[in-house]
């Protein structure tokens, strides 16, 4: 049997580093062995059917922009296409971010983020985006910015992608998830990128 793929796009050289910055639920703490590399855990969280952890290691591991094309990935697959306009607007608007990853696209999702909200899958991806960069309060004078922590855009990618796995109704909650990790993993080994491309007008996103 052939090993299974790299991850190329975890720069995390062990799967313990990347669970200290998510809440580890108690049943899948014994996969986490000391020297277990990210592919490992996840195949053995895969193979417990513990998939909710998964998805959750999944968006801590990726780097930012990674994991919100993976979250795209899968609020799409879950939709089937067909969402709310303003959660259209904010999944067009992470996608823009994605493929033309510039601070006035992050800014510009803002706006549609907080409009679908981010109790909604598309809206949880454009906070995500806007939580890679800038600042969380208006800029005060003789104060520093508040500046997102490294992990924001994760943890609102995790939240958009668990909760695209229950809005992805007839198709089960386990399958569905079982769905995204293996979108996960596609993006993980470079398998499943961006186009590359840019977009030339608002709102053009090949597909989204």
């Amino acid at each position: 049997m052939a090993a299974p793929s790299a991850l190329k796009k975890v720069k995390a050289a062990k799967a313990a580093e990347v669970c200290e910055h998510f809440d580890l639920p108690k049943e899948s703490r014994p996969h986490l062995t000391p020297n277990a590399t990210p592919r490992e855990f996840l195949d053995a969280l895969a193979a417990a059917g513990q998939l909710g952890t998964a998805i959750r290691f999944l968006a801590h591991a990726l780097p930012p922009r990674e994991a919100i094309w993976w979250g795209s990935l899968c609020v799409k697959q879950a939709s089937s296409g067909s969402l709310p306009p303003a959660e259209t607007a904010a999944l067009k608007a992470a996608v823009v971010w994605v493929l033309d990853p510039t601070d006035e696209n992050r800014a510009a999702a803002k706006a549609p983020g907080e409009a679908a909200g981010i109790a909604t899958p598309a809206g949880g991806l454009a906070t995500a985006v806007t939580w890679t960069g800038g600042t969380l309060a208006p800029r005060q004078p003789k104060l520093p910015p508040v500046v997102p922590g490294p992990y924001m855009p994760a943890k609102a990618v995790m939240g958009a992608v668990l909760l695209a796995s229950a809005k992805a109704a007839p198709t089960p909650v386990r399958e569905a998830q079982r769905a995204f990790v293996d979108l996960g993993l596609g993006v993980a080994e470079g398998r499943t990128s961006w186009p590359n491309v840019k977009p030339r007008t608002a709102g053009k996103t090949w597909g989204y």
